[in-house]
């Protein structure tokens, strides 16, 4: 990750401080070390063997927080794709629950379709059967009128 929080940019630096801070004491204690005869090697080694101790143990600690940091990370990776997981369940389900509660809706508009199919074509023959009737009154009143012309 390149992108780093405030928080994490001010933990580093704390972190460079602790780290330039034990280095400065290691090269004290290098220093001192030249001197050793006037401090005796017995307050050298402890001194030393301190120094070590503290790094270390500051090493660990560092260690032991990024670990943390790492497992709290694939923690919250893993919910986060359990719960993308979950809502995308969910959502199916909603689907399909919408789906099926309109239902009855689609079979609904499928039946006033055929309804409107079927009055259309009773209403059609209805005119056609009034256009048949119209002719029919009109031949035979004109078959009507030509026998009772006077020639």
């Amino acid at each position: 990750m390149t992108d780093k929080t405030p928080d994490t940019q001010q933990a580093d630096k704390e972190w460079a401080d602790l780290q330039r801070d034990l280095d400065t004491l290691g090269e004290q204690l290098s220093s001192l070390r030249e001197h050793s005869a006037a401090l005796g090697d017995t307050v050298m080694s402890n001194l030393e063997a301190r120094y070590q101790d503290v790094r270390n143990r500051a090493l660990g600690y560092r260690s032991a927080t990024e670990e943390q940091f790492e497992a709290m990370r694939k923690l919250a990776l893993e919910q986060a794709a359990q719960t993308q997981n979950t809502l995308s369940e969910t959502t199916k389900d909603t689907a399909r629950q919408m789906w099926d509660r309109s239902e009855p809706l689609r079979q609904g508009a499928q039946e006033v379709g055929q309804g409107l199919v079927r009055a259309w074509s009773e209403l059609a023959a209805s005119f056609g059967k009034a256009a048949e009737k119209i002719q029919a009154e009109k031949a035979k009143a004109a078959t009507g009128e030509e026998t009772h012309k006077p020639s």
